[in-house]
């Protein structure tokens, strides 16, 4: 377990909602001075807490309008097909491998219903079984999941 203190996390914290921030403004959220601020980056990321910076392209600049959950209970045979296949395939956002009822849960965005419909038939049909749900809003998205004891130190 690596041990973070509530300065970790608050740097942390402004970086998962902005990635883009200088050192000298994540020092004003954290409460540090810039050098301070380099320094305990360098450590996050030496020790693997911060796997990189990235950004967030917009479904709109691509005209992608439909975003939809994709349930596909893959036979064990078809797997490495399956992985290369959506690993290539552009409108894939993200592959999660799942238990339960199907066995892979996928992201992918359309310009338009008659696009999701003919990538669900493709998957259906050479595959396995597939569930669509559509996504009617993204309340928050590409959030990295952080367990903090006391969030009121934190803050």
């Amino acid at each position: 377990m690596i041990d973070l203190d509530n300065y970790d996390y608050r740097l942390l914290l402004s970086l998962r909602e902005d990635s883009r921030l200088s050192l000298r403004e994540l020092g004003a959220k954290a409460d540090l001075s810039a050098p301070a601020v380099a320094g305990r980056l360098k450590r996050l990321e030496q020790l693997g807490v911060i796997k990189g910076y990235t950004i967030t392209i917009s479904d709109s600049v691509f005209a992608l309008e439909v975003e939809s959950l994709f349930f596909v209970k893959v036979p064990f045979s078809k797997q490495e097909d399956f992985l290369k296949y959506t690993n290539s395939t552009l409108c894939v956002s993200s592959l999660l491998k799942i238990a339960g009822d199907y066995n892979y849960m996928l992201i992918a965005s359309f310009k338009n219903m008659a696009l999701l419909d003919n990538f669900y038939q493709y998957l259906e049909q050479n595959f396995g079984q597939t569930k669509v749900q559509i996504v009617l809003k993204k309340e928050f998205t590409n959030r990295a999941p952080m367990s903090i004891v006391d969030t009121k130190q934190v803050l």
